[in-house]
């Protein structure tokens, strides 16, 4: 289960990443204006969900085995490096455009101010400043929620962790209550062969008794015999 997830999170890390490379490097120099400002928001909100999968991806690599995490570990950090020399991109760019528009700002405003009149933004500029900011909100809701998505997925392979971890313990559980009752069976026999020792060292003692009884007895009788004899050949 952890190493599909992983591929999942590692799959959709290497399309937002090529998406938010092939904008930056292709579309937003081909674009001006609202539409660039909006490209490259789009590329800053990809490269967002591109890092956080990356984080991701460092929590799932310990759940690897030895092997694999060995694999794994380069290329992840690999992975954030490359989104942070993109995003430092972007910024460049941004930054670049930015100081574009305000040299133009400052052009218009000084020439507003030579004929007298004051620097204002104009209606379609406006236009652009609500949909740009349109578009920020809507960045910052769809990155809230790419984060409860992942989220809910950490939470559902914590619940389903904790059942596998509940049917180990109820495992382990049942083989120490079969090794309790080994363990009683074998001080049952343990006790059975005590008793059967004592049984058999009782045996041996009174077999010895009857056998020295019986040797006694013959020599006796023996005895017995040879005094008759010689009390005979005496007379």
């Amino acid at each position: 289960m952890s190493s599909e997830l992983f591929d999942s999170y590692e799959t959709e890390y290497s399309a937002l990443i090529a998406a938010a490379r092939q904008r930056l490097e292709t579309t937003v120099p081909r674009l001006a204006g609202a539409e660039r400002r909006q490209a490259l928001q789009t590329t800053e909100q990809e490269l967002t969900e591109a890092l956080e999968l990356a984080e991701q991806l460092e929590v799932e690599l310990l759940s690897l085995g030895g092997a694999q995490r060995a694999r794994a570990g380069p290329r992840i950090r690999q992975y954030k490096e490359d989104v942070t020399r993109l995003q430092q991109d972007a910024r460049r760019v941004a930054q670049g455009m930015g100081n574009h528009e305000a040299n133009r700002r400052a052009l218009l405003g000084e020439h507003a101010g030579g004929i007298g009149g004051s620097p204002s933004l104009s209606s379609s500029e406006g236009g652009a400043l609500d949909g740009d900011q349109r578009t920020r909100l809507l960045s910052g809701n769809e990155r809230l929620e790419g984060g409860t998505r992942r989220l809910q997925e950490s939470h559902r392979i914590a619940i389903e962790t904790e059942a596998v971890g509940a049917g180990i313990l109820q495992d382990l559980r049942a083989q120490r209550e079969q090794i309790v009752s080994t363990r009683n069976t074998l001080m049952e026999a343990d006790a059975h062969i005590d008793r059967s020792q004592r049984t058999l060292r009782t045996m041996t003692r009174r077999l010895m008794a009857n056998k020295m009884i019986t040797t006694g007895i013959v020599v006796v009788g023996v005895a017995l015999v040879l005094l008759i004899l010689y009390v005979k050949l005496v007379r």
